[in-house]
């Protein structure tokens, strides 16, 4: 398959241009001297930077064609702005399951269709549902493995009403879908 660099590299222009909004939000959403606001600005300003940084990487791994290192990138851009939403509380809902692990007991495991995660582990790019943890039974894509941080995936949760939430897992938490899938726009890039 054809690595699509050349629709890549127009990216970091375009989620540069966030910078700005975000700074500009936190300012005027949290302008006051109180301690709340002071330490919510101090927050949200911490995942802008952190934000700005990855995504300086992304640009620099696409004019490397550093595909490893691009997904690296991408995936601590997308932790970052995804706790941007959540502590700035731009999410357009709150979720008030806090897990969904109570839904699947007296259930059989069977019932959710995964490969064997120890003979077949997820990578990037691949279409998981989650078999253990709090969010148990959702599905989404693995978007980055961190080199620091092997036992955990990056993944980005499939749309629940308008949102794609971003969370980090243990890797035994995910396992691959099976069966026919519809296929997730997330990379633009084919796997070599």
């Amino acid at each position: 398959m054809q690595e699509r660099w050349d629709l890549v590299e127009k990216y970091p222009l375009q989620l540069r241009s966030f910078v700005p909004v975000l700074t500009k939000y936190t300012d005027s959403a949290f302008p006051s001297d109180l301690p709340a606001d002071k330490g919510l600005r101090v927050s949200l300003r911490y995942e802008v930077g952190r934000y700005f940084a990855a995504l300086e990487r992304l640009k620099q791994a696409t004019n490397r064609k550093a595909l490893s290192e691009a997904y690296t990138a991408y995936s601590d851009m997308s932790i970052h702005f995804d706790r941007y939403m959540r502590v700035g509380g731009i999410y357009t809902y709150y979720d008030d399951i806090v897990s969904l692990e109570s839904y699947y007991k007296g259930i059989s495991d069977d019932t959710l269709v995964f490969s064997n995660p120890t003979k077949d582990p997820p990578e990037v790019r691949d279409l998981v549902i989650f078999i253990k943890g709090p969010d148990k039974g959702r599905t989404g894509i693995v978007i980055g493995i961190l080199p620091n941080d092997k036992d955990n995936f990056v993944v980005k949760l499939d749309r629940y009403r308008g949102m794609r939430e971003i969370r980090v897992v243990q890797n035994k938490w995910v396992a691959k879908r099976l069966g026919e899938q519809a296929p997730d726009e997330v990379f633009l890039i084919p796997r070599k």
